[in-house]
Formats: C-alpha cells, sequence, structure tokens
C-alpha cells in the first residue's frame, strides 16, 4: 500500500513538474517575441498642458468677441476636469489660474491671519519691536498689492 502511495505521489509530481515547465516557456515564448515600449509621461504631460493652454484661449478669444455661451461654458469645465484628472493620474498638480477677486480675496486671508497673530493675547507680551517692523513691513506689502489688484480691476 505504501508503494502506490509513493509511486502516485512520484508520477503525480513528475507529471505537475513538466506542465509547470510548459506553461513557463509558452509564457516566455510569448514576451520574448514581443517588444514592449513604454512611453515616457512627461511627453503625456506636455500634450495635455498644451490642450489645457488651448482650451482656455480659446474660450477668452470667443468670451472677448461674445460668443461664449452656457452650453460651451459646460461643456469647456468638463473636458477641463477630464484633462486635470488625467494630469493627477500622472502625478502632475495641474494648474490653477486664479481671478483677481480669488487673488484679493487669498491676500485678504493673509492679512487677516497676520493680523490675528499680533493681536492674539499670547502674542502681545512676546512682540518685541522687531516683531513689529517685520509685521509693518508683510502687512504693507500686502495691503499695497490689494490696492494695485483692485485698481486694476476697476
Amino acid at each position: 500500500m505504501t508503494f502506490k502511495i509513493r509511486f502516485f505521489a512520484i508520477t503525480m509530481l513528475l507529471v505537475f513538474a513538466q506542465t509547470a515547465t510548459l506553461q513557463a516557456n509558452d509564457l516566455f515564448l510569448r514576451h520574448s517575441n514581443s517588444i514592449r515600449v513604454f512611453q515616457d509621461n512627461t511627453v503625456l504631460i506636455k500634450k495635455i498642458k498644451a490642450k489645457i493652454n488651448a482650451l482656455s484661449k480659446r474660450r477668452d478669444k470667443l468670451k472677448k468677441l461674445k460668443k461664449w455661451s452656457n452650453s460651451q461654458e459646460k461643456k469647456y469645465n468638463l473636458q477641463l476636469s477630464k484633462l486635470n484628472k488625467s494630469l493627477n493620474k500622472f502625478g502632475e498638480e495641474s494648474e490653477i489660474t486664479l481671478n483677481v477677486e480669488q487673488i484679493v480675496s487669498k491676500l485678504q486671508k493673509q492679512l487677516k491671519y497676520l493680523n490675528n497673530a499680533r493681536v492674539n493675547s499670547v502674542a502681545k507680551n512676546k512682540f518685541t519691536q522687531k516683531d513689529d517692523s517685520i509685521y509693518k513691513l508683510k502687512a504693507g506689502k500686502l495691503i499695497d498689492s490689494i490696492l494695485r489688484l483692485r485698481r486694476s480691476v476697476e
């Protein structure tokens, strides 16, 4: 009885070994005849960014000519979101262009945080003249840039 079990185990081992080598050879032969070309992602990223720029230029041009409609805006936003998603797949962050109002609101938030840091009760006791001069310099730059942007809109 042990002879039959040993004989069966040995024959099964040989059968499995043969099929495994045949499958491995088939896989090797299939891949050895084909050539794999890996495309560089930088080329695709440049193409996608160029497409985004072309879409935005076309949109600006048609808006100046007053031939831009709401349906075109929806299509534009859809195409832009698809292109941005594909950029994110490649690990590239899409560039966000901000309106003047959005830039002004961001600068105002920065100024608000800067003021809160100065007026904070903990900072009042530790604020030195050097810190105060740095604050005045930063706040002055922020206020000047906000005023410049608001004038450019008008």
